[in-house]
């Protein structure tokens, strides 16, 4: 009997030393797999891995990056947002993300400046960026942005009346200011009648609603600016030309006396002066755009139908079709504004445009010579035909503070922000001959159906026989 329990002592015991065993193996091996994770994409295209220039970029991070996903709960993007932001986490595990609800926390996204679901605020050092969409373009040009030492300048002209970045009433541009210093630029006023010229490391200069005419050596300084690489944000308000209209026409941009009237705006509660725009060309700075914007007090842009040599004319927003532009201020000023065909100029009529230089060529100048190592012009130059739109009473309106950040960022882009693009699977169409879609067709709705009926019919008889 003694004998009997001594062996199934042992054989409890071995038994209980084989699970702590197996218990212990499966422990270090979820401790492996956590700490050194693997995964393996064999899907055609690699859809679920990061593009060749998001892996370098990620690769570059060597601080901690906290990545802020505002997406309210329910929300059909976050499954596809998560497992984008887990690739991130999975190719450099200092990136580090989390969801917030906005609804939940509201005093969280006023604090980064959140306006919109689906914002991604990327967090690193102190420094700050934000991206509109949680899409792998936009998410790694904001990682280049965050990796950038360098606090980029944007100056703002004074000295002609126009809107100030210290001016806090409705018509001052201190929230762009503010949004600005938030995205790590440094904001500064600069004032060209000093005499000190535009300094060294400015990296744009905006130029929003001069009341007065620029003197000629102010305009002699922006000249220099744009041809040695500077990038130039040019916002003019209706009858105001702030001394630059033959200087903007030599690009093939020219600027009328008129004011857009749009009786669309009166749908959504708006003046006749404040004209919507819906429509965006195909650039970089609305690209993805898909918010409508609001034009207070705007004029119309036209553009050559050619160029200048070694640039792009790219329309940036039209109005709707309803619109059209008032040539005839005395009649405007006493409320008898209508559309006259022989004077006036009907929508839809463009708002802001971009110049933008060719990238450069291995065989030709910009003159088009044959000479080898000639650079084309740098200089980018954007102009709207409004800068009341991103003044405070406005900035906050529909997508207005959004394009006007977009448009600053892309003229403080250097090339490789732009050049991002996300892996995408190739599309291969089935295509069937006559006789397979003939073949298909029998076998799955007639043969396999009739299959079905047969072996039914045969169940029923050889239960129907063993009765």
């Amino acid at each position: 009997m003694a004998a009997v329990k001594t062996i199934k002592w042992k054989e409890r015991s071995f038994l209980t030393l084989l699970t702590l065993i197996f218990v212990a193996i499966l422990a270090g091996l979820t401790l492996i797999v956590h700490r050194f994770p693997l995964r393996f994409d064999w899907t055609e295209g690699r859809r679920h891995s990061l593009s060749a220039q998001s892996k370098q970029v990620v690769k570059k991070i060597k601080e901690e990056v906290h990545i802020r996903a505002f997406l309210q709960e329910g929300n059909p993007n976050k499954k596809k947002t998560q497992s984008l932001l887990e690739t991130y986490a999975y190719e450099n595990p200092r990136i580090r993300y989390q969801f917030i609800d906005p609804d939940r926390q509201p005093a969280l996204a006023r604090q980064y400046g959140v306006r919109h679901y689906g914002t991604l605020i990327l967090e690193s050092g102190g420094r700050i960026q934000n991206v509109s969409s949680a899409e792998e373009e936009e998410i790694t040009q904001g990682l280049l942005r965050l990796l950038q030492k360098r606090t980029k300048k944007v100056l703002f002209l004074t000295g002609h009346g126009e809107k100030g970045i210290q001016d806090t009433e409705k018509t001052g541009f201190s929230m762009a200011r503010g949004v600005l210093e938030k995205e790590n630029y440094q904001v500064e006023e600069i004032n060209l009648l000093a005499g000190k010229g535009i300094p060294e490391g400015s990296d744009c200069l905006v130029v929003a609603g001069p009341q007065k005419p620029l003197f000629a050596e102010e305009v002699e300084e922006l000249k220099k600016f744009l041809s040695s690489g500077g990038r130039l944000l040019v916002l003019l308000e209706p009858f105001q030309d702030g001394g630059l209209k033959e200087w903007l026409s030599t690009f093939g941009i020219t600027i009328h006396p008129d004011i857009v009237i749009d009786k669309v705006s009166r749908i959504f509660g708006g003046d006749f002066l404040i004209p919507m725009a819906g429509t965006y060309g195909h650039h970089p700075i609305t690209e993805k755009f898909r918010v409508i914007t609001f034009f207070p007090t705007a004029r119309h842009l036209e553009t050559a139908a050619s160029p200048p040599t070694g640039y792009t004319l790219d329309p940036l927003v039209r109005t709707s079709p309803e619109s059209w532009a008032e040539f005839d201020k005395a009649r405007l000023e006493r409320g008898e504004a209508s559309f006259d065909p022989g004077k006036d100029r009907k929508g839809p009529l463009t708002l802001a445009v971009a110049l933008t230089p060719l990238p450069p060529t291995s065989g030709a100048g910009p003159e088009g010579s044959d000479k080898k190592g000639t650079n084309p012009p740098k200089g980018r130059l954007i102009v709207f035909g409004d800068s009341d739109f991103a003044s405070n009473a406005f900035f906050n309106l529909a997508g207005n503070g959004d394009l006007f950040l977009n448009t600053v960022n892309y003229l403080t882009e250097e090339e490789q922000l732009i050049a991002t693009r996300p892996t995408k699977a190739p599309v291969k169409p089935l295509s069937l001959t006559r006789g397979q879609a003939r073949l298909l067709f029998l076998v799955s709705l007639v043969f396999i159906p009739l299959a079905v009926i047969a072996a039914g019919v045969s169940v029923w008889r050889s239960r129907r026989k063993a009765r």
